[in-house]
């Protein structure tokens, strides 16, 4: 019992500011990527109106530096609460749920605006195709 206390009391003799950095330039250098994709897509789909745009290739694509943008808050997370006194594994802890859910609900919330932005891009067209009289 005492080396599960052992463990889940351990902190690094310094504050990990080195890691706070590391996990800033990680998010900021994934999320950059992730903007452009997005962008890319949009683009894509607004002046082809094709299912291609979201493919499950495209996704994969989309998800990778998301993914990446999350690991580097998550180690900044982390940091930031080794810095202000939390023991690491449980500063990790803490960070890892509260990055993995907040991933899920962004990630969540883009699919609705684009399935939004699909379905009122289908019903503008529908209505220039088949006119109400």
């Amino acid at each position: 019992m005492q080396e599960i206390q052992d463990l889940f009391l351990f902190r690094f003799s310094q504050p990990p500011y080195f890691l706070l950095v590391i996990g800033l330039l990680i998010s900021l250098s994934c999320a950059l990527p992730f903007a452009l994709i997005l962008r890319q897509l949009i683009e894509y789909w607004n002046e082809y109106h094709s299912q291609e745009a979201f493919t499950r290739w495209r996704k994969i694509q989309l998800l990778t530096p998301f993914t990446g943008t999350l690991v580097g808050v998550c180690i900044a997370f982390a940091s930031t609460l080794e810095i202000f006194g939390f023991a690491t594994v449980a500063s990790y802890l803490v960070a890892l749920l509260a990055t993995s859910v907040v991933g899920v609900l962004v990630w969540l919330q883009i699919g609705r605006i684009l399935s939004k932005n699909l379905l009122r891009a289908y019903l503008s067209e529908s209505k220039e195709l088949f006119p109400q009289k």
